[in-house]
């Protein structure tokens, strides 16, 4: 991530073009950077929640990293930017090994691949542990926010690229922690029982959140 420092410090307005488009979501907008091929950067859509709710995200993140917290499984946050579309959010682009930028979850299911859902599965039991040594709290876990990624020819890792921290508005649940487990449970059942009514290979083999 060269030169992201020089990033921070300026002022010059980013032009975010068609080519660099990677996709859009309820409330945000994703390019990649034009000066760093290992970032990209997240503009709000005209969804009427969508700058309270990224706020609300960065917020979190900020705090992750004064608790000193692992990112190892979910996408880091930097700094903001100006763009021809207004603030942007400059992320980690999460990217493979040979520069392919990761597809998510649900590809790799789709694939119908028994030998690499066994190692998703297991990839799946690394993500619920991570989550919960590390006290992240996270409002919607989904085959499509979270990305496999290749980092070598044989060795995968997942990571979270969206849903992360605790939608109320006021923090609460991250300074009670049975209260933010509590919700977690929820939440991480959600996400289960998504996979196991979109893939039936996976029933029974995800574990409840604090198993």
């Amino acid at each position: 991530m060269k030169g992201i420092y020089k990033f921070m410090k300026s002022n010059n307005k980013i032009t975010l073009s068609e080519k660099l488009f990677i996709g859009k979501g309820r409330v945000r907008k994703c390019y990649v950077h034009p000066d760093d091929q290992d970032l990209c950067i997240k503009v709000a859509t005209d969804h009427k929640r969508a700058k309270r709710s990224i706020q609300r995200e960065i917020r979190y993140f900020k705090r992750l990293k004064k608790r000193d917290t692992s990112f190892a499984m979910i996408s880091q946050y930097f700094h903001p930017v100006q763009t021809d579309e207004g603030i942007g959010e400059v992320y980690e682009l999460v990217r493979d090994y040979d520069g392919v930028i990761s597809k998510d979850l649900r590809y790799y299911l789709n694939l119908g691949d028994k030998k690499l859902t066994g190692k998703i599965l297991n990839i799946i039991e690394e993500l619920r542990i991570y989550l919960l040594n590390e006290y992240i709290l996270f409002s919607d876990l989904d085959v499509e926010n979270i990305l496999l990624q290749k980092v070598s020819p044989t060795e995968q890792r997942l990571v979270v690229i969206d849903g992360i921290g605790d939608n109320n508005q006021i923090p609460f649940l991250e300074y009670v922690p049975a209260l933010g487990i509590k919700r977690s449970i929820r939440k991480w059942e959600m996400f289960r029982t998504q996979l196991i009514e979109e893939f039936s290979c996976t029933a029974d083999q995800i574990k409840k959140f604090n198993e």
